[in-house]
């Protein structure tokens, strides 16, 4: 168990799945505390405005609090008068009347007003279920806005946000100092479950990132390795075939070396032979620069081409097939002309062709044949009644480097670069390449431009 954990840890997968991890990780942590701090401020702002703004008024605050105190204190002294007292009620109601608030100072419902005087007692009457009058003067941070828990009489804490400010009131003069107090304890509440419901959803999400970062390690490093694959095979390929070469080279050298009196008429054989592979080297690494370049990109020279353009090719590959004792039909159906890159159109073409030709028999018959789909495009057919290919074969015969016939010599069966060249060319011209059968037998070459 251990050591397969090592092996996952010291995999490329691991590497990747760390980086996508801790960027997903990364994004989730900062979306979150911004969002937390967000919703903070956006549920207390209205709270804290309030409380800013209230200072202004705190002088008609002390007033109309001490004024309701008063007449609180004048309601229990009625209440304790016997019944004998004249009228009682119209003195209350008058003693009532000499204190009236003033306009834009009326009380909110859940704000609480609290009246210290300079030694940091409480003047007024508070609600005794509150807690308030436990609540102690901080005169050393007036003006700011404080955020306090008071347990109430009930033992539940309760939230609060405040400001103290000093103040002077002509009318109460003992008076010093104001504590302006807002119940915050549902916004408190409400904000707790949505932080809750924001984190649960977070953890989900970041549970989801862990998978896709999973997921995208397999994924962003599969073309990686499948290029790397390519890449080392296409190395190793290139390797054994310019191997054999050298090796013939070498060896026809050596052999004339030993020789230095023989004529050259005497070593003809071994010079052709020389020759033979020197051709088949320049014709290898011309085609490995062509796929390198193009490797790097291609970007085709788009002209017009009239349909002679293919009447010429078809008669320099009737003449080819002639030398080859092979049989060549060529079919141009095109009325108008059409708009390639003549370079690499002729090059595809001709590719195609020689694939025919190295694949057919002594009465092997080549069709090519040109013409516009029903969709408006470039149709290109070649067909050959040749051995065919196998369902296998056809899903890799675009390949470097490989044959249907591994049997083939290179001088007969090329180096399986072919193929590959033609659909980098298809594919920089923007079209398709396919390949099927050919009853009763051969194979069918189309390509859609």
């Amino acid at each position: 168990m251990l050591s397969k954990l090592r092996r996952k840890v010291r995999s490329g997968d691991f590497s990747f799945f760390i980086h996508f991890f801790s960027v997903f990780t990364g994004i989730f942590l900062v979306m979150t505390v911004i969002i937390l701090q967000v919703m903070r401020v956006g549920v207390y702002s209205s709270v804290d405005s309030n409380l800013q703004g209230a200072v202004a008024n705190a002088d008609a605050y002390v007033s109309m609090t001490m004024s309701r105190t008063l007449l609180d204190e004048l309601e229990e002294a009625f209440a304790d008068d016997s019944p004998s007292s004249e009228n009682p009620s119209s003195e209350k109601n008058s003693s009532k009347s000499d204190f009236k608030l003033k306009p834009g100072t009326e009380m909110a419902a859940n704000t609480s007003y609290i009246v210290y005087d300079s030694d940091g007692s409480i003047l007024n009457n508070l609600n005794t279920f509150s807690g308030l009058q436990t609540l102690k003067l901080d005169s050393d941070k007036l003006g700011q806005v404080k955020e306090v828990a008071i347990e109430n009489y009930s033992g539940h804490n309760e939230k609060y946000h405040l400001i103290t400010v000093a103040v002077s009131s002509i009318d109460y003069p003992e008076a010093a100092y104001l504590t302006i107090a807002i119940n915050t304890t549902q916004l408190g509440d409400a904000n707790s479950r949505y932080i809750k419901i924001i984190v649960v959803v977070m953890v989900i999400f970041w549970i989801i990132s862990v998978l896709a970062s999973v997921y995208l390690a397999k994924w962003s490093r599969k073309p990686i390795l499948e290029n790397y694959e390519k890449q080392k095979a296409f190395v190793e390929n290139a390797s054994h075939e310019l191997r054999t070469p050298l090796a013939v080279l070498q060896n026809r050298l050596e052999s004339l070396f030993r020789k230095p009196e023989s004529t050259i008429l005497e070593n003809s054989e071994n010079i052709a032979s020389s020759l033979d592979e020197v051709r088949s080297m320049r014709l290898l690494t011309t085609n490995l620069l062509n796929l390198a370049r193009r490797d790097d990109g291609l970007t085709p020279e788009i002209q017009e081409l009239a349909p002679a353009f293919f009447d010429d090719l078809f008669d320099n590959y009737s003449l080819i097939a002639e030398e080859n004792q092979k049989d060549f039909t060529g079919i141009n159906e095109l009325t108008k002309a059409v708009k390639s890159d003549k370079p690499l159109l002729r090059q595809l073409l001709t590719i195609l062709f020689d694939n025919a030709i190295k694949y057919t028999g002594q009465d092997g018959k080549i069709v090519l044949t040109v013409k516009q789909s029903p969709d408006k495009h470039l149709l290109i057919q070649i067909a050959d009644n040749g051995p065919g290919i196998s369902d296998d074969d056809k899903t890799k015969i675009f390949d470097r480097f490989y044959r249907v016939d591994k049997a083939r010599t290179r001088q007969s069966g090329g180096f399986g670069l072919g193929l590959s060249l033609a659909k980098q060319i298809v594919d920089a011209l923007k079209g398709t390449i396919t390949v099927k059968d050919n009853p009763p037998q051969g194979t069918v070459f189309e390509v859609k431009l």
